[in-house]
């Protein structure tokens, strides 16, 4: 079977108490349709982003290594000819022509950490609280303004951070995190991720709760009171500080000013 299809196969069983009503199975095939297809979308954005910084990493690695061997025998050979002093000029124009061939591989390395790197950090901008802090050092290399001086560094931080991203894309996230209230007060609400594709939050008590999808800089939070309970049980559930139980949640969200789909 394809793998993809058994990744989705295990989230969507992992998933299962968050998606139907107490009392028996009642899975929404539109709902589930639109959860697999935004998991589908974001898997497929990893990929292609993976395939394609592996082949630039491995060609400016080489690259780096080339030219970092032929530079220390370069600096040899011109230090020597620095003490006798008898460098002669046919091997001086030698030595010149190749270190003009390693600033060029030089300037070849920049030019593709330039169009990568802006990539990187918009992807990250899309990743939720708690996957950014897991790749925190990771992100701090690919948003700093010395990565262009530091390629070794930058590269190995981008596979890493597409390894994490992928990782918790296939997996269910149960995470602490801070929620400003209206009046500027500040509460912590438990939150459960469904990888990159959807989101659910719920304080502990009262009716603070919403539900969180991605957007382009960020993640987009709702407000849905009425879900609160819901939301708290699925959460005991998955801490397995209940019974095993179904419960149902909203997959799908619409713009603000329409109904929320179920």
């Amino acid at each position: 079977m394809n793998r993809n299809y058994l990744t989705i196969i295990g989230i969507l069983a992992m998933a299962a108490p968050l998606f139907a009503q107490s009392g028996g199975v009642v899975l929404d095939p539109a709902a589930s349709r639109e959860l697999i297809e935004q998991w589908l979308k974001t898997e497929r954005l990893i990929s292609a982003e993976k395939a394609s910084w592996n082949i630039e990493r491995q060609r400016m690695q080489d690259l780096l290594d080339l030219y970092g061997k032929e530079l220390m025998l370069l600096n040899e050979e011109i230090e020597k000819a620095g003490a006798s002093a008898k460098l002669a000029d046919g091997r001086q124009s030698e030595l010149q022509s190749e270190l003009k061939e390693y600033r060029e591989a030089q300037l070849l390395l920049a030019d593709s950490l330039a169009s990568l790197l802006p990539r990187a950090r918009l992807l990250v901008n899309r990743f939720p609280e708690p996957l950014k802090k897991k790749l925190g050092e990771d992100i701090a290399v690919l948003v700093s303004t010395e990565a262009m001086e530091k390629p070794r560094n930058v590269l190995k931080s981008m596979l890493s951070v597409l390894i994490g991203a992928g990782q918790f894309n296939r997996s269910i996230t149960l995470a602490e995190e801070t929620r400003e209230l209206a009046g500027g007060k500040k509460m912590t609400v438990g939150v459960v991720y469904l990888g990159l594709a959807r989101a659910y939050f719920a304080a502990s008590a009262g009716a603070s709760a919403g539900v969180g999808s991605p957007v382009k800089d960020g993640w987009q939070w709702v407000d849905r009171p009425e879900l609160a309970g819901d939301i708290r049980k699925a959460i005991a559930v998955y801490k397995k500080d209940q019974q095993p139980q179904l419960i149902q949640l909203p997959v799908k969200l619409k713009k603000s000013n329409q109904t929320t789909g179920q």
